[in-house]
């Protein structure tokens, strides 16, 4: 269970709390070497558990584990015997994406709430891949990109880095997640309180448009605030001005939550189509007695340890008091489901962090770039790159730029840290190669993923299966039968990663 790995990321933590109390150590980001565990503690911790409650102390802002979660029903899931009911994507799994909580990212947040729950009203659920986003901005044009990928994760809407649907896709459009998100080619240099998101229910064609006024946001972000930022990212802030920042910040986030629904102006919806058919009564749609009671039917998906990850924002907001663990699950609601590739992007970014931060040292998000071996729509580049941002923090355009923090220290900027091929590469799978810099040691990795030794084999009568999976016209026994073929192939990668020529590893640059 996700709970079970977290005794020991637990402990490190709360190891690490006394370090992050002392004065020097309130404003600044925290160097790698700093949350190295050696490993003769590393067994010792090991040996002493922690309750399971303990989770909840990771964070230390309480309003990031408050905000109600949003109940999505994935197809994927209930076609590959994941989960039958509402999957909860929480607040807390964004704040993981973004690399912090702030005002954006809970008005990404909410954006994305209103909208959904005005395109199924009367608590129907909503379903991803039946939604279509269109940006109000560019890319990287403003924070735009930053807000869609909260906006992507929770509705499943991808760009051009989503995934195209295979067989699945071909049988219903449901399956298709890519171009689903779209961004307009050029800077609309709209001003942003006047940005409008449009989301589109496919199904029945009701269209809605959400506005967001942010200027209204209090505490006001005035320039001696982003002056104290600055210092915050340097490292120079004293102890009573980090403690002052902290509570500025957060404020701003919990200033949206609170008054999302209650300030006249400040989130605007706007219906622009009504709907013009019926919903698709071919979606089954159940959600569990509560997001606490959800589970998922394939136990393997909570069984992955997580991928410990320190995340300098986290450090200069006063969101946490150590390293963060980062679970499969969490790229599992990313991705929509978990198979065989996404278990092996999963451990691509797991062996490159090993490799580049050998001996139990703790990875820093931030500082990590990453080049990948494809364009973002050739093959399944984009969607393994999409995991591999949510672990690493380097984004594509889509990501944060850093702003005045980033100005000062370029462990701050996320955008454009992960690069795609302009052109598609035309590279064999097995043979593609995932990049991986440190870009405070200059050390670089290369991965690899023999993914055509993965069993079981994908012949094509299971090809077809999966277009009868897709079309909803699979016998139960059949189904069942998919379903253990499915997930086996996503078990046998995480069985096997260590198999001599599953995945190479190769160090370029010490």
């Amino acid at each position: 269970m996700k709970k079970l790995h977290f005794v020991f990321a637990a402990l490190i933590t709360a190891a690490l709390i006394l370090a992050a109390c002392a004065p020097a150590a309130t404003s600044q980001p925290p160097p790698a070497a700093a949350t190295e565990v050696p490993a003769e503690e590393s067994t010792e911790v090991q040996e002493e558990a922690l309750p399971v409650e303990e989770e909840a102390g990771l964070w230390t802002q309480d309003y990031i584990t408050q905000v109600p979660p949003i109940m999505m029903i994935d197809p994927y899931f209930q076609i590959f015997g994941q989960s039958q009911t509402a999957v909860p994507y929480t607040y807390e799994n964004a704040v993981k994406l973004a690399g912090h909580s702030c005002g954006a990212t809970a008005g990404a947040w909410t954006i994305a709430r209103k909208a959904l729950e005005a395109l199924y009203p009367d608590g129907e659920i909503p379903v991803r891949g039946q939604i279509a986003v269109e940006a109000p901005g560019a890319e990287d044009e403003w924070f735009v990109g930053v807000f869609g990928e909260v906006i992507t994760f929770v509705t499943g809407a991808s760009p051009k880095t989503g995934f195209i649907g295979a067989e699945f896709g071909q049988t219903n459009n449901l399956f298709v997640r890519q171009n689903k998100m779209t961004y307009p080619d050029e800077p609309t240099g709209t001003p942003p309180p006047q940005m409008e998101w449009v989301f589109t229910r496919l199904d029945t064609g009701a269209k809605v448009g959400v506005n967001f006024n942010l200027a209204v946001i209090t505490p006001v972000a005035t320039p001696e605030r982003q002056e104290m930022g600055k210092k915050m990212a340097a490292g120079t802030a004293t102890p009573e001005e980090a403690a002052d920042y902290y509570e500025y910040w957060n404020a701003r986030a919990k200033f949206v939550f609170e008054n999302a629904d209650t300030l006249e102006g400040f989130f605007n919806v706007k219906v622009y189509q009504e709907p013009t058919t019926a919903p698709d009564a071919n979606i089954k749609k159940t959600a569990p007695a509560s997001a606490e009671s959800f589970a998922w039917e394939q136990d393997y998906i909570t069984e992955v340890p997580p991928i410990m990850m320190s995340e300098p924002y986290f450090d200069i907001f006063g969101q946490t008091a150590g390293p963060v663990p980062y679970y499969y699950e969490e790229a599992v609601r990313l991705a929509g489901h978990s198979c065989g590739a996404t278990t092996g992007a999963w451990i691509i970014t797991r062996k490159a962090l090993e490799a580049l931060y050998p001996d139990g040292e703790i990875p820093v998000r931030g500082q990590i770039a990453v080049e990948a071996p494809g364009a973002e729509d050739e093959w399944f580049v984009g969607v393994f790159g999409e995991i591999i941002t949510f672990v690493t923090g380097a984004s594509p355009h889509t990501g944060f730029i850093g702003s005045e923090f980033g100005q000062v220290n370029d462990l701050f900027v996320r955008q454009n840290k992960m690069v795609y091929a302009e052109e598609p590469t035309g590279q064999l799978p097995p043979m593609r190669e995932w990049i991986f810099t440190r870009l405070d040691t200059g050390k670089k990795v290369g991965v690899k993923f023999n993914l055509v030794i993965i069993l079981p084999i994908p012949t094509p009568a299971r090809t077809e299966m999966g277009k009868k999976m897709a079309a909803g016209t699979a016998t139960p026994e059949e189904a069942a039968d998919y379903q253990k073929y499915w997930n086996d192939r996503a078990i046998f990668v995480l069985d096997n990663a260590d198999m001599d020529g599953f995945f190479t590893v190769t160090v370029y640059e010490e």
